[in-house]
């Protein structure tokens, strides 16, 4: 077959601001101020300046224009979790991937930070020294809480901030997420409800985490709405290990839940050995339910039934929404789809 896509030949060269200055006459420093608005530069100067930018197809990338303006070019991200904890977790592997990429499209690189901070003061000081000493340009707030003092930080930090997901508490900062931050899981109860399931149990993530509220508030109205009960809370850190614990617990209670709901989905593939390890049967004897369909549910032994969410999407527009903020044009976001149901192999019918 011949290959007519141009394989095989050069790749053209992208044009330098030492190229525009050459062809216009001018210095960089000038092509830089005719780019950013800056005093000194004659508006004849100016136009010549961007028509030989535009004929040569140049033009500076958000870094330079951060570095220009007095910007680092740099935003961050401080993940408050233990490293091993977050190396179990693909969810965040997903949301940095959609961040990372649409930040480096615009010429913005990521300073990531994952440490545990166990007090309020251990918290404040790594946005400080982000915004201070690192001289990050806005920040990333993920996992927010009911009483999240990070609002308050950045507020104070005069640091653009862009919340991932719906906040519990009331703030003027932006979030991006979808509508229904509790999507998905009304249709994971109304599920097992045909099924013939009416023992359920729940086995969360920590309980002052926003999406965990929601969560648990749309799990409580869905149970009520089909006339369902509840046999069983377990709060835990979202890993597996504790997740495995925790499906042990319910089903050693008196009255054990034919199904059982996780807030991840680590959890829930933990949760399907713990059952095995008792003697029972997935989904003939228990149904189990994961969230955030990561790329290894579909691979397990049952497929495991999810709630799906587009994390690299999340991740993508809060990088937009923050980019705008800092000034940088980039294409509005489309709305982020609501959390849906995937239905596979882990749920059944009750035996």
């Amino acid at each position: 077959m011949t290959n007519t896509s141009g394989a095989g030949a050069p790749a053209a060269r992208r044009a330098t601001i030492s190229q525009v200055a050459k062809l216009a006459g001018v210095s960089k420093a000038t092509v830089s101020k005719a780019f950013n608005n800056r005093s000194g530069v004659s508006e004849e100067t100016r136009r010549r300046v961007l028509m030989v930018a535009a004929s040569l197809g140049w033009q500076p990338s958000a870094r330079a224009v951060a570095l220009t303006s007095g910007g680092s070019g740099a935003v961050g991200f401080v993940i408050n979790r233990a490293p091993d904890l977050l190396s179990s977790d693909p969810y965040f592997a997903e949301l940095l991937s959609g961040i990372e990429r649409t930040l480096a499209e615009h010429g913005y690189w990521l300073l990531l930070q994952i440490a545990e901070h166990t007090t309020p003061a251990q918290e404040r000081d790594a946005y400080v020294t982000l915004a201070q000493t690192q001289r990050i340009d806005g920040v990333f707030l993920a996992e927010s809480r009911i009483m999240d003092q990070r609002f308050d930080i950045v507020d104070e930090l005069d640091l653009p901030a862009v919340i991932v997901s719906r906040p519990w508490a009331r703030t003027d900062l932006p979030w991006v997420g979808p509508a229904d931050p509790g999507g998905g899981v009304a249709d994971a109860v109304a599920h097992l409800a045909a099924l013939g399931h009416r023992r359920l149990a729940y086995v969360a993530g920590p309980p002052d985490r926003s999406h965990v509220q929601y969560r648990t508030q749309a799990f409580y109205e869905a149970v009520s709405a089909n006339g369902l009960s509840v046999v069983g809370i377990a709060r835990t850190d979202f890993s597996a290990e504790q997740g495995y614990r925790a499906t042990v617990d319910v089903l050693g209670q008196p009255e054990a839940p034919t199904a059982i709901l996780y807030d991840s989905d680590p959890m829930a593939i933990a949760g399907c050995r713990a059952a095995i390890a008792r003697g029972l049967r997935v989904p003939d004897d228990l149904s189990v339910i994961g969230h955030d369909d990561i790329h290894l549910s579909r691979w397990t032994t049952p497929a495991l039934t999810t709630i799906q969410q587009d994390v690299q999407g999340l991740g993508e527009r809060c990088a937009r929404r923050l980019l705008d903020q800092l000034g940088v044009p980039v294409a509005p976001p489309e709305p982020l789809p609501d959390p849906v149901l995937v239905i596979r192999e882990s749920t059944g019918p009750v035996a």
